[in-house]
């Protein structure tokens, strides 16, 4: 079967796990997952099925929005609360100024990378350079951050944000950053996915009722918002999944192209050159 499914994922376990209870449920092996999220984070998690695991690195593309709490005069090795605490300082708000601290966000350009991530480095993940004790200068990121709102405060050190974020942000750096900024530094406590591109979480299926994954079923072109539509009928559809090449009798703009049949199932991703479509993914119809 070829599906994305939506997960809302609890706190305490990691994205594989939602895989593998997701594979319990279903019955089908083949299940992939488009932007890991740390097992002390939660939130929405797209999970594709069959041959819609070719699809995930559209849904890994779009910008994703997170709300999280950033406790400030505390750090740890991993940024977050899995990690030991190597540094305390002391900490308490003094006229927070929300709006520069807005400005200052979505004018940021890169973040250093953390190195309990799984980029490699010299071919070895930098976490296992971490749990091996070796210390690395981690290198910097592009990001773009295209939206920062502080929800508010609580004592005298917790801050509250939401942030909308380029593919690749990494959210731990970024509160390392505000924490900076605001003369401190920092760890995020808590950490909520909320929005896929245009997709919310509340969209999601709660953990603790995944038998039925089916009620959550979001088709795929919400997932391929990016793409240009074109919708074959059965003799073009019939082409284009014998992997040939479809020559259109009137001109369309040249790019990626979403092929959907005209019962509205994604029958291919192909490139249009020149009013010649080119099948590069072909998907069966479900059975």
């Amino acid at each position: 079967m070829n599906a994305f499914v939506l997960i809302d994922k609890s706190d305490g376990i990691t994205s594989f796990d939602v895989i593998r209870k997701l594979r319990k449920a279903s019955g089908i092996r083949k299940i992939g997952h488009a932007g890991t999220l740390d097992p002390f984070a939660t939130g929405l998690l797209i999970c594709a099925m069959g041959q819609y695991t070719r699809l995930l690195k559209y849904a890994e593309a779009s910008d994703k929005t997170y709300e999280a709490t950033l406790l400030l005069g505390k750090r740890t090795s991993t940024g977050d609360p899995e990690g030991e605490v190597i540094e305390e300082r002391d900490f308490s708000f003094d006229n927070l100024d929300a709006a520069s601290l807005r400005e200052r966000a979505i004018a940021l350009e890169e973040l250093r990378l953390p190195q309990y991530s799984a980029i490699k480095i010299d071919g070895k993940r930098a976490y296992q350079y971490a749990r091996d004790g070796v210390k690395l200068e981690m290198p910097m990121r592009e990001v773009n951050i295209h939206d920062f709102e502080v929800l508010g405060t609580e004592g005298k050190n917790l801050l509250h944000y939401r942030v909308r974020v380029s593919k690749g942000t990494y959210i731990r750096s970024f509160s390392e950053w505000l924490a900076a900024e605001l003369g401190s530094i920092g760890m995020t406590t808590a950490l909520r996915r909320t929005r896929i591109g245009n997709i919310s979480v509340d969209s999601a299926r709660p953990m603790n009722d995944l038998q039925h994954w089916k009620k959550y079923i979001c088709p795929a072109r919400e997932i391929l918002v990016g793409i240009s539509e074109y919708i074959a009928d059965s003799e073009e559809t019939r082409i284009l999944q014998s992997g040939q090449y479809l020559s259109l009798p009137e001109a369309i703009p040249d790019g990626d192209y979403a092929i959907y049949d005209e019962a509205d199932l994604l029958v291919a991703i192909a490139y249009c050159e020149k009013s010649r479509i080119k099948p590069k993914l072909v998907f069966n119809k479900d059975s």
